[in-house]
């Protein structure tokens, strides 16, 4: 984001601009989406593209933006999400339900009429959960000054489908690299038909049991929401930390970037494998990489550290001290910083000829804990004959 929009809140006309773009996104969806689109699971693919397109649109991002990222807020939208989905899932057990119940004495026309009726209902609650996800993916990414790009829905693909998780093979990828590796190549396509497919598999399945499916489809909603909005709110934490520390490096020291992604990665699996949202955020970052550059970044994410410790003691004077403080914001971003990630920030304090403070790395947790981000780590003057005015207009950096 390069600007800074002022958003003022007009409460009588709210409701009435809220119905609008509602309408305006039922009317693209009717249009954009077709029966085909569901059989072959791209209908996800199709759904994202709207919704961003809808979401930039309407400058929905400047409403997220303007709420801030504290606790509260974030945990105000997680959870009025959950509540939106949870009402989903109960109205269409007690629809399909209903359905069912009526077809009994019908007999066999009552159920070939249930069967696509129960149909319609299942795909339009799974439609309507999705676009609940996506409302709470962007806003809690826009609170964070993240932006998901309409042109390209391979990014928010892959996010989903770390997030969603599934099966993976610990032994043959004990650290998850192949998975990051295998989703920063994949195609938009690819991913939103697998994700599409899975999604509407998930829908039926809970629906099948009638009765039983008003408490399996609306629990199952709620808790994949809350799994969902906490994930998401980890993976946007770590993502503005690490987008502030590479904006603070390249002032000083623009070619040891990479150097950067390497530092994250020793970080991240210091205390075991990659966890869905670090995977989720190196994904991203592989991904805006050439083919070349992104094999040569790959063969650095290796178990032993012993090259990166030497890598980071030839590291600019200049760097040194915004590396080591990036490090420790992408620990704290976590909320708690482990015995392993500690002893790694010593090895890495060591390696840059710095210290490493536990007392600052408390007041970082507890300012993510409670603020949800810290300031961008803040590079020293690169002009030595800068006047003291200039220096006292610095700015952290900011990320667009």
């Amino acid at each position: 984001m390069t600007e800074t929009l002022e958003v003022i809140p007009r409460e009588p006309e709210e409701g009435t601009a809220a119905l609008l773009r509602s309408w305006q996104l039922t009317r693209a969806l009717l249009q954009e989406l077709s029966p085909r689109d569901l059989r072959t699971g791209r209908w996800f693919t199709q759904l994202l593209s709207i919704y961003l397109r809808h979401y930039d649109t309407h400058r929905l991002h400047a409403v997220a933006a303007a709420k801030g990222t504290g606790a509260d807020t974030t945990e105000t939208l997680i959870r009025q999400a959950c509540e939106a989905a949870f009402l989903t899932g109960a109205g269409s057990g007690s629809v399909t339900t209903g359905i069912t119940a009526a077809s009994v004495d019908a007999g066999v026309a009552g159920l070939m009429v249930a069967l696509p009726a129960s149909g319609i209902v299942v795909t339009t609650e799974m439609i309507v959960r999705a676009l609940i996800h996506l409302r709470l993916a962007c806003d809690l990414a826009s609170a964070f000054h993240i932006r998901f790009d309409p042109e390209d829905p391979a990014d928010f693909s892959r996010l989903y489908a770390l997030l969603r998780g599934g099966e993976h093979d610990e032994e043959e990828d004990p650290l998850g690299l192949e998975r990051v590796e295998h989703l920063a190549q994949a195609k938009a396509t690819d991913l939103g038909e697998d994700v599409g497919a899975k999604l509407l598999g998930d829908s039926v399945a809970r629906n099948i049991v009638p009765f039983l499916n008003v408490v399996t489809s609306s629990v199952d909603n709620w808790r994949r929401t809350r799994r969902l909005g906490d994930s998401m709110l980890r993976y946007v934490r770590l993502r503005r930390a690490l987008e502030d520390a590479d904006a603070a490096l390249r002032e000083v020291a623009p070619r040891n970037e990479s150097l950067l992604l390497e530092s994250a990665w020793f970080l991240f699996v210091s205390d075991g494998r990659l966890r869905e949202e670090e995977s989720a955020v190196l994904t991203h970052e592989l991904s805006r990489l050439t083919p070349a550059r992104r094999r040569e970044t790959r063969v650095r994410f290796v178990d032993d550290e012993s090259e990166w410790l030497q890598r980071l003691r030839s590291a600019p004077a200049s760097a040194r001290e915004v590396l080591q403080e990036s490090l420790n914001a992408l620990a704290a971003a976590d909320l708690a910083v482990t015995g392993p990630e500690r002893a790694l920030l010593q090895k890495a304090a060591q390696a840059l000829h710095t210290s490493l403070d536990s007392g600052h790395l408390e007041t970082l947790v507890r300012r993510y804990r409670e603020e949800g981000v810290a300031h961008a780590p803040k590079a020293p003057a690169a002009v030595p004959r800068a006047s003291p005015a200039t220096r006292e207009q610095a700015t952290p950096a900011r990320i667009h």
